[in-house]
């Protein structure tokens, strides 16, 4: 990445922590702290044993509050996951956008989630299961030549162990309409590969004779992770961000999503979804109410260990057991906006005094540190607050001074903060 784009990548990062406090879509691992050594231990324990085997699978449950660093956990698995080459579906799970207790809804998901590694994270990738299928005939006519990259479509594409056969002509078929520049058939193969409304009649003149519903859900998403597999790539990781609104739902619903989520943990264990890491991220109370009324889920979910480098088995990683004190781990985040500030600005604010502030406020609200979404309101004050004194007269925030900018709304600073002889800023 160019001096520039990378520049203009961090401003973007730090225009977003700024205005909304969540993690950057992407170039999350830079401002990451206190979950490195759980990453680490799920990319050298699950993406790399996947990678080298070619199979296995595995379920993790993530859980943290509202603004607990749930989003951002799965960010940096995304771009981890990227750097050993796996294909990945990032989706937010919400009644409306995408239920869980509904396979179709699922599927559709997935199927227009799905993305490869990107060349470069400062630009966005076009995603979804047609977009990955054209790159990769692409990649192969491009390295091997247009007769090659059709010998390998028809003789070991088209024979690789997929349950849908469907979903292995549909994705062969699209391939092979890119070879041939055959638009019309390629957006027909597109939107039934992503689970749109399409004409039974259209595809099965194509030899397609399945169609999305719920009773077929679920295998057309165990053949989307084995098209992947027979692109020759080394897998998929699926994640779910649970948008905090499962609580509401009824009973009936909730009991639903226990038995998909029991069905995918026992799926992973028997690889028969296989180079999958699937990761589910919630709220705490899901364990404690959602789990307990399905028991065959509480058997595969509760117990006395958590995840961890030294029990990388255990399926629940509690984002609330960091090695971390709340303190810390809020001067560390403090630390690296920082970083991203003065690489963004450059060094136009004085260094130590800004370093001072920042651990004043981090003081400050970890003592809130009972209070919903304290990393979330950390991250907003923070970029704003390293904005205020980059554009003000040189001044030193302690503790008093960050409670008075706190209560005015992250405002024009006390004049407790003003440096002796200096006159404040009203």
């Amino acid at each position: 990445m160019s001096q520039d784009r990378d520049l203009e990548f961090s401003r973007r990062i730090l225009l977003r922590m700024g205005e909304t406090g969540q993690p950057p879509e992407r170039g999350a691992l830079r401002v990451n702290v206190g979950t490195t050594e759980l990453l680490e231990t799920l990319r050298r324990e699950y993406l790399v044993t996947i990678r080298q085997s070619g199979r296995n699978s595995a379920f993790k449950l993530v859980q943290a509050p509202f603004g607990g660093g749930k989003s951002q956990f799965l960010h940096c698995l995304r771009e981890l996951a990227w750097k050993e080459g796996f294909v990945t579906a990032l989706v937010d799970v919400s009644p409306q956008e995408c239920p869980f207790d509904d396979p179709v809804r699922v599927y559709q998901a997935v199927a227009t989630r799905l993305e490869a590694p990107p060349a470069d994270l400062a630009e966005e990738a076009e995603i979804g299961i047609d977009a990955l299928l054209r790159r990769e005939i692409r990649r192969r006519k491009q390295q091997d030549g247009v007769e090659a990259a059709r010998t390998w479509l028809d003789e070991k594409f088209g024979s690789a162990r997929v349950d849908s056969l469907a979903v292995r002509r549909a994705a062969l078929l699209l391939m092979r309409a890119t070879l041939d520049r055959d638009e019309m058939l390629d957006a027909l193969l597109t939107s039934w590969l992503r689970g749109e409304q399409v004409s039974p009649g259209e595809v099965r003149e194509h030899g397609i004779r399945e169609q999305l519903e719920p009773g077929t859900a679920f295998r057309f998403l165990r053949s989307l992770v084995q098209v992947v597999r027979a692109l020759e790539l080394p897998g998929v990781v699926l994640l779910f961000d649970e948008l905090d609104r499962v609580m509401s739902l009824t009973g009936r619903r909730r009991r639903s999503i226990g038995d998909t989520l029991r069905a995918m943990i026992d799926h992973c264990g028997q690889a028969t979804l296989p180079s999958l890491l699937w990761v589910y991220a919630v709220p705490p109370e899901f364990l404690t109410t959602v789990v307990p009324e399905y028991p065959a889920l509480e058997q595969r979910l509760r117990g006395a260990a958590h995840f961890s480098q030294s029990n990388p088995l255990a399926p629940v990683i509690d984002l609330d057991r960091l090695p971390v004190k709340p303190g810390e781990l809020l001067q560390q985040i403090g630390a690296r906006l920082l970083e991203l500030h003065i690489t963004v600005h450059g060094d136009k604010l004085r260094t130590a005094d800004a370093r001072g502030a920042v651990e004043a406020l981090a003081k400050e609200l970890s003592a809130r540190q009972l209070e919903i979404g304290t990393r979330r309101t950390f991250v907003k004050s923070c970029v704003q607050l390293l904005a205020e004194l980059e554009r003000s007269e040189p001044r030193r925030m302690d503790a008093a001074a960050i409670r008075g900018w706190l209560q005015s709304g992250g405002g024009t600073p006390t004049v407790a903060a003003v440096l002796p002889g200096e006159k404040p800023v009203l």
